[in-house]
């Protein structure tokens, strides 16, 4: 999986999650949103979007530096061996089986 694949999966869960929790904490504000976004909403919608895109940034970093970048194509290249019938036996015949439809 590439790594900014992982960033924006996750940035998208982080803030639907803090979109959830912070929507209910902020239910007081509910008969003043109208004023609120007249007043500042270009500001919100620009430090969002700035928040978004340092979270998704942060993510892509640790992503590259903890080698998840290749481990996509690393799992991709052991899958295909095995397949091939190098490597190891036992894995080779759990994916034969797994093809098969027989879980045990």
């Amino acid at each position: 999986m590439q790594p900014w694949k992982i960033s924006a999966g996750l940035t998208a869960a982080l803030a639907g999650s803090a979109f959830l929790i912070g929507g209910a904490r902020l239910g007081y504000l509910a008969p003043h949103w109208p004023a609120v976004l007249a007043e500042h909403g270009l500001r919100l919608a620009f430090h969002a979007v700035l928040v978004l895109i340092a979270v998704a940034a942060a993510i892509y970093v640790v992503a590259r530096a903890t080698g998840l970048a290749d481990l996509g194509r690393r799992v991709d290249l052991a899958e295909r061996s095995v397949r091939r019938g190098e490597g190891d036996a036992g894995l080779e015949d759990a994916l034969r089986q797994d093809e098969k439809g027989v879980w045990e």
